[in-house]
């Protein structure tokens, strides 16, 4: 019976290697019909996914010879966990993202000042989102912001220079429109529970909601 127990215990646990992904919502739908065209059925033809932001979800993915694939809820039902599971599970690896020099930081063009950019494409470029810590760390107590852009890329700025930020928030809006895998032209920044939207650039300038978030330092 012990045995039995072990086993199950052992079975229900999310393998190692899994990481988090933040996409736009409608990965799911695409994704889904990409996989049904290919001949998946039910759960391998959906995906393992919650909702992060306004305009985001979170997704995971898992090691696949020298690439990686998305998780499906066809993974839950055979590792036998659930999307609690499979998180912490990818959270884990999100450490391996934390490098002290990353997101680096650039310099806008012409010009003294500066954000962060992580844009290295090994599935880590989004370990800030789940760690806002350490990007508020880089910012040493001032409210910041984020753009995800495209898969792949996250976008740092400190707030209240409105300058800096028009200027950071049109380039978001611009590598959205010209990228073959687009996630969202949207800001966020964080309220010290959840990432809200900020603003976005439009033809128009940087439209921001009708009162700005709150922003709170981190505890």
């Amino acid at each position: 019976m012990l045995a039995l127990l072990l086993i199950g215990l052992a079975l229900a646990q999310a393998p190692e290697g899994l990481l988090p992904l933040v996409e736009q919502p409608g990965i799911q739908i695409s994704w889904s019909e990409q996989a049904r065209a290919g001949g998946a059925e039910g759960d391998a033809a959906a995906l393992a996914c919650r909702s992060f932001a306004e305009g985001l979800a979170l997704c995971f993915t898992a090691p696949q010879d020298d690439a990686r694939r998305m998780v499906t809820l066809q993974d839950l039902s055979t590792w036998q966990v659930d999307l609690a599971a499979v998180e912490a599970s990818a959270m884990v690896g999100v450490a391996a993202g934390l490098d002290p020099q990353r997101p680096q930081v650039v310099q806008v063009e012409g010009d003294a000042r500066s954000y962060l950019l992580s844009a290295e494409g090994d599935g880590l470029d989004q370990a800030g989102l789940f760690e806002p810590s350490t990007l508020q760390a880089r910012f040493v107590g001032q409210a910041f912001a984020v753009g995800v852009p495209a898969r792949g890329v996250l976008i740092a700025f400190p707030l209240g220079d409105r300058e800096l930020e028009t200027i950071v928030a049109v380039g978001i809006r611009r590598l959205w429109e010209t990228v073959e895998e687009p996630i969202t032209p949207k800001v966020y920044t964080w309220n010290s529970e959840a990432w809200v939207v900020w603003g976005q650039a439009s033809p128009g300038g940087v439209s921001k909601p009708p009162s700005d978030p709150i922003v709170r330092p981190l505890d």
